[in-house]
């Protein structure tokens, strides 16, 4: 969520802003609002540019007759770009860059790797370039972080008026850069036009070139209809099942979706042999056709990916807003996905391939598939917005723990969804028990039910 406002105009207070040394050797300062703007705008985007030149893309490799022999991999800034310095050390040897404030600097790592990802798997989705720089006369512009927790000085806005308030950017001069006479410290006040209630917000993109500023909210708490507690397992034949014997399963691609995605992964397989027998490994890049089967496999691809997006959306909603406390056990899913290197036994070749690699092959790509990762942290999102608490326990034994007595032993699973208890006989789902166990870790672990 965002709010555009109309900037209205600038004003300075406070000491003369550091520019820097020109080309003779003599030190810059200026008191001109708009001239401090666009020497902000242009400190930004040079961070920003810094950060991207240091990205790697493939170069090709041509020989004498100019045809691409092989592909390597260097930065976008050429084979000698510099090594990336950390904001300080740029404002050391960069003395137009010293008074730059640091919250402004420190957004453009955030929102240039933002960027690049999102450029990288639109190209690998539905065709482009790799993004490039950004530049000058493309239009000036920068962000500024707002952290009201820190009692930061920097993107705070103050209501003047019933239609009016300003946004204050205050920055301070190196102790060596001082201007005789004056203070260190100094601000921008920037008047804007507030046509409805500000919102809280994370921070202020200024767009100098359209006279806008942009307020990046912070996301808004979710109504919450209930007040209960529900502990969570996560599994492969049922993606969540609950405390209270409710499961939850992500959808699935249809059949028909995962016959037609193995057809397109054999057919540019195909064609990688046949493009590779007429020119070598780089001829499949040139390949018409191959591109044509991967954006076809990329596009059925993409829509089976938004359709677990979607149901991982709104049953996070759901349980943030039905449950003041939810708890899940602690899964390494980095870990567990993990395949081990392959230990093949002389006497049996063949066990480890079909019996152990495959076997685990199949159960990365099921809990892969699940998205158990991006399931908890959208939780955890959600349940922060909206005062609620996500409580992680430990995951140990509570598959194997009989919710009734306690007892712990790995002959209580008859099966994959059977649990019988051999102290007592309680009988149930195993994921059903292993969410009431999960629960009772949870409320042990805060205090009971005054969490």
């Amino acid at each position: 969520m965002s709010q555009k406002v109309r900037i209205d105009g600038v004003k300075h207070a406070g000491a003369s802003v550091f520019l820097g040394v020109d080309h003779c050797g003599n030190l810059r300062w200026t008191r001109n609002p708009e001239r401090i703007m666009v020497w902000l705008c242009d400190g930004w985007r040079t961070r920003f540019n810094q950060r991207r030149e240091q990205r790697p893309h493939n170069v090709p490799v041509k020989d004498e007759a100019g045809e691409i022999i092989d592909w390597i991999k260097e930065p976008l800034g050429g084979p000698d770009v510099a090594e990336l310095l950390s904001d300080k050390e740029a404002r050391l040897r960069c003395s137009w860059m010293a008074a730059v404030p640091s919250s402004i600097l420190a957004t453009s790592n955030r929102l240039e790797g933002t960027e690049w990802s999102a450029g990288i798997k639109r190209k690998k989705t539905i065709g482009g370039r790799v993004p490039g720089f950004k530049s000058r006369r493309r239009g000036l512009g920068f962000v500024c972080w707002y952290r009201p927790s820190n009692h930061s000085y920097n993107a705070v806005f103050q209501k003047t008026g019933r239609k009016s308030g300003v946004v204050v950017i205050t920055g301070m001069n190196p102790s060596r850069w001082v201007k005789p006479g004056e203070k260190a410290h100094w601000r921008i006040v920037i008047h804007v036009r507030v046509t409805q209630e500000i919102r809280p917000y994370t921070s202020v993109h200024v767009d100098w070139t359209h006279w806008t500023l942009v307020f990046v909210n912070m996301p808004l708490p979710l109504p919450r209809t209930g007040g209960g507690v529900i502990g969570l397992d996560r599994g492969c034949v049922h993606t969540l099942a609950s405390s209270d014997g409710t499961f939850m399963d992500m959808p699935k691609p249809s059949k028909a979706e995962l016959k037609r995605l193995k057809y397109l992964q054999r057919r540019m397989a195909r064609q990688d042999r046949v493009n590779e027998a007429r020119g070598g490994k780089p001829a499949k890049f040139a390949s018409k056709r191959r591109q044509k089967t991967l954006s076809q496999f990329n596009v059925l691809q993409s829509r089976i990916i938004r359709r677990k997006n979607d149901w991982i959306e709104k049953t996070t909603t759901r349980l943030a807003q039905e449950n003041i406390l939810v708890a899940m056990e602690d899964l390494d899913v980095r870990a567990m996905t993990k395949r081990p290197k392959p230990k093949p036994d002389p006497a049996k070749p063949s066990q480890y391939l079909h019996n152990g690699a495959k076997v685990k092959a199949g159960l990365n790509r099921s809990i892969l598939s699940n998205n158990w990762s991006r399931l908890m942290k959208r939780l955890q999102d959600k349940m922060n917005a909206n005062g609620g608490r996500l409580v992680i326990v430990l995951a140990a034994y509570t598959s194997q723990t009989c919710h009734k007595c306690g007892y712990v032993t790995k002959e209580n699973r008859d099966s994959q969804a059977v649990f019988r208890c051999v102290e007592c006989g309680y009988e149930a789902n195993a994921d059903v028990n292993a969410a009431e166990n999960i629960l009772d870790r949870a409320l042990s672990k805060t205090g009971g039910g005054t969490a």
